[in-house]
């Protein structure tokens, strides 16, 4: 796990730093590939007594996870339909604040990054530029709308697309963790524990054969 503390007094927010999920599109009448950055990122702020942390998970915690779409046979021909990748990527928020303010709600943020599109590396695609709104996901392993986990959707090409938002409010100590219950540290009970995306390509759109690579960024916060 990597951590980066802040060293900062309080701040009205708390940011993790932002999670890649790298994309790579391989259209030879063939294929497409997802890699997606194996990243576990903690930020903290420990001044004083305003010891908040914010922990954010995309994909496995080692090594680096692809994602793959094949786009071959009838999917490349003139009745294209959506191909759906595979593996999918478990997505995780943990909040972490100071037991001694643990009456008060602190709002958490996850959202993406998808504005930069999948940019053609090789191939006859010369300067295309294919759309992160080409490719929606499914969620499983989620919570209802109404907890403000990740709900299934689509990248809609925005710098700060939301996509989950819950309360990390939070007071009770739970047995496995209990050493990180002692001093000035608790981990609330409101997070989100891999949430699992699966990924679609839309495959509606003829674009020129060639590799196009791109990356997605998330970015969590608690306030």
């Amino acid at each position: 796990m990597r951590k980066r503390d802040a060293n900062t007094a309080a701040r009205a927010a708390l940011r993790a730093a932002r999670a890649p999920l790298s994309a790579g599109l391989v259209l030879l009448a063939c294929g497409i590939m997802v890699p997606a950055n194996a990243v576990i990122i903690t930020v903290s702020d420990s001044a004083a007594t305003t010891n908040y942390a914010l922990s954010l998970q995309v994909g496995s915690a080692a090594g680096t996870d692809t994602v793959q779409f094949n786009v071959s046979g009838n999917n490349a021909g003139l009745t294209p339909t959506a191909v759906t990748g595979s593996p999918a990527i478990d997505i995780s928020v943990t909040p972490v604040r100071p037991i001694i303010a643990s009456e008060v709600a602190r709002p958490v943020t996850l959202r993406v990054d998808s504005s930069a599109g999948l940019v053609c590396q090789s191939g006859a695609c010369g300067s295309t530029v294919i759309p992160f709104s080409k490719i929606s996901w499914t969620v499983s392993n989620n919570s209802g709308s109404a907890t403000g986990d990740i709900q299934s959707g689509v990248f809609n090409g925005a710098t700060n697309q939301q996509i989950a938002s819950f309360n990390a409010n939070a007071n009770i100590c739970s047995i496995p963790i209990i050493i990180l219950c002692l001093g000035t540290w608790t981990y609330q009970t409101r997070n989100m524990n891999a949430t699992r995306m699966t990924f679609r390509y839309a495959n509606d759109t003829f674009y020129p054969a060639g590799t196009y690579r791109g990356t997605v960024y998330f970015t969590a916060s608690m306030e």
